[in-house]
C-alpha cells in the first residue's frame, strides 16, 4: 500500500489570533469576553480563556523555568506528642522515602531513631532546634558507625520564620555557631529552614509566598555573612518549606517560578544551585465537614506539588488538626504519594509542565509579580524591618480578607467549603488551637477557609 506523507497544512489553513478571538466572541452571543472567560487570581494576575504558540513566543527564555529532576522523597511527618520508634519504623516499612520529626525538649533522638537507617532515608527534624540537637545527632551518628556526611535531609533553624508565627524578634546567633561547627561535617544536611507555609495557611497568595520566601533568604545571608559565614555557605545550607492548596495549575506555576527567582536571588552572590523545596498539603483547604474529600484535596494539591518539581513532599492526614491523628489516616496520605508515583507514574516524566502553553505564562507572570513584591520587602529595609512593621502581616491579612469576602458572597465558589457542603455526612470537632498574639509586632496564625461555614 502506498504511503503518503500527511501534512495537515494543506488541508486545514493557518488561524489567526484575531480570528480566534472573534470566533470565541461569536459563540459568546453579546456577552462580554473579559467578564465571562478571563481569570483574574491574587489580585494582579490576568489571565486568559487559552493561550496559542505566539504567546507562548511571548515568554522571554521559558527555559529558565525548566525542572531538572523528576523524584521526590514520600516524607511523612510525626508530631511530638505521637512519634515512637514504632510509627517511624513501620512508615518506612509501608513506603515512606523520609521521615519528619518533631522534637520537644524531652523528645530522645537515640531511641526514636533505632533500627533506622538514617544514612538511607531523607531525615527532616523541626521543632525545639538547638545546638544540643546536634550533639544528640552527633551521638546517634557515631553509635550507628556512619559517616555524617552520609545523613540527608534538614534539621530546621528557622529563627526568622518562629518570629513572624510568634510576633517576637529572634536572633540567628545560635544557627550561625551550628553552622560553623557543625555545617563541614554534615554537608548533605540543611540547616536553614525558610518556611513559606505559614503565609499559605495565613491565607497569603502564591506572589506572597515566593516573595517571603526569596525575602527571608536574603535576610538569612545578611544576617551570618555578618556572623563570618560565607554567602555561598549559608545559601547551600537552605531549605524552603512550602504548602500546596488547590488551586491546580497556579501551584505549579509557584515552584517554577520561585526556583528561577531564587537562581536569580544567588546569582548576584556568584552562586549557582538548585534550591531544595520541601512541599506540604495545605491545611487551609481542609474542611471538617465530610472530611474524606480532604483526600480529593490533598491528592489535587500534591499531583501540583510534584509537577512543579519539588524534593520532599509530606500530605498531611485527612483530619489534621480536626482529630488525633490514626494509623488509617496516616496511611491512606502516605498512599496517595505511591499512586501518584508508582501509578500515575510522575517520577518518571521529567517536567511534565513543560511547554503547557498556560503554565508557561503562569510561570512568567508569577514570577514578575513576585520579584515585584520581594523587592518592595527589600525597599521596606529587607525582611526583619517588613515583619517588625507588619508591612508582610498586613499584606497577607488583606489577601485572606480578599478571599473570605469572596466565599462569603460567593463571588468565588468552592465545592465542599461555601457551596456544596455534605449536610449528612461525618463532621470532625475541631482541636482547639490557641491564638498568638505577638508581643513585639503582629504575629501571623494559620486559619482555615471553611471555618466560617461549619458554624
Amino acid at each position: 500500500m502506498n504511503q503518503q506523507e500527511l501534512d495537515i497544512s494543506k488541508d486545514f489553513s493557518a488561524i489567526s489570533d484575531e480570528q480566534w478571538r472573534d470566533l470565541v466572541i461569536k459563540d459568546l452571543k453579546g456577552k462580554d469576553f473579559s467578564e465571562t472567560l478571563e481569570w483574574k487570581a491574587n489580585e494582579k494576575l490576568n489571565f486568559q480563556p487559552y493561550y496559542r504558540n505566539s504567546d507562548f513566543n511571548k515568554i522571554t527564555n521559558p527555559e529558565r523555568f525548566r525542572v531538572l529532576s523528576k523524584d521526590w522523597v514520600i516524607q511523612q511527618n510525626f508530631g511530638a506528642s505521637n512519634v515512637s520508634n514504632a510509627k517511624i519504623l513501620d512508615a518506612l516499612e509501608k513506603g515512606a522515602e523520609g521521615i519528619g520529626i518533631e522534637l520537644s525538649a524531652q523528645s530522645d533522638l537515640n531511641s526514636l531513631l533505632k533500627g533506622v537507617y538514617i544514612d538511607a532515608i531523607s531525615l527532616h527534624l523541626t521543632g525545639d532546634i538547638s545546638n544540643t540537637t546536634l550533639a544528640h545527632l552527633d551521638k546517634v551518628v557515631a553509635e550507628k558507625g556512619i559517616e555524617k556526611s552520609s545523613i540527608h535531609g534538614m534539621i530546621a533553624f528557622a529563627p526568622l520564620t518562629i518570629a513572624i508565627e510568634n510576633g517576637m524578634n529572634q536572633s540567628v546567633v545560635e544557627l550561625a555557631e551550628a553552622i560553623q561547627s557543625h555545617g563541614t561535617d554534615y554537608s548533605n544536611l540543611k540547616m536553614i529552614h525558610i518556611d513559606a507555609r505559614i503565609v499559605k495557611n495565613s491565607g497569603g497568595n502564591e506572589i506572597q509566598e515566593i516573595g517571603f520566601a526569596l525575602a527571608q533568604a536574603n535576610e538569612y545571608i545578611d544576617q551570618l555573612t555578618k556572623a563570618g559565614i560565607e554567602a555561598s555557605t549559608a545559601i547551600n545550607k537552605m531549605g524552603f518549606s512550602f504548602s500546596f492548596g488547590t488551586s491546580y495549575f497556579m501551584e505549579i506555576a509557584k515552584t517554577r517560578a520561585f526556583r528561577f527567582l531564587f537562581q536569580s536571588l544567588v546569582q548576584q552572590y556568584k552562586v549557582s544551585v538548585e534550591p531544595t523545596i520541601y512541599a506540604e498539603t495545605a491545611a487551609i483547604v481542609y474542611s471538617k465537614k465530610d472530611p474524606y474529600t480532604n483526600l480529593l484535596r490533598a491528592t489535587t494539591a500534591a499531583m501540583s506539588a510534584v509537577i512543579g518539581g519539588c524534593n520532599n513532599l509530606v500530605v498531611l492526614p485527612h483530619n489534621i488538626g480536626l482529630e488525633q491523628t490514626s494509623d488509617f489516616a496516616d496511611r491512606i496520605a502516605r498512599n496517595i504519594q505511591i499512586v501518584v508515583k508508582e501509578e500515575a507514574h510522575l517520577a518518571k516524566v521529567k517536567d511534565a509542565g513543560a511547554g503547557s502553553y498556560y503554565i508557561e505564562q503562569m510561570s512568567d507572570e508569577l514570577a514578575k509579580e513576585a520579584w515585584s513584591f520581594f523587592q518592595v520587602i527589600e525597599n521596606t529595609g529587607g525582611y526583619l524591618s517588613a515583619i517588625q512593621s507588619e508591612f508582610i502581616q498586613n499584606a497577607v491579612a488583606k489577601s485572606r480578607k480578599v478571599t473570605q469576602d469572596a466565599l462569603a458572597n460567593e463571588s468565588e465558589i468552592r465545592i465542599g467549603i461555601n457551596k456544596f457542603q455534605a449536610a449528612d455526612q461525618s463532621e470532625l470537632n475541631e482541636l482547639p488551637v490557641k491564638e498568638i498574639v505577638g508581643k513585639e509586632f503582629k504575629a501571623m496564625n494559620a486559619i482555615r477557609w471553611s471555618t466560617p461555614f461549619e458554624k
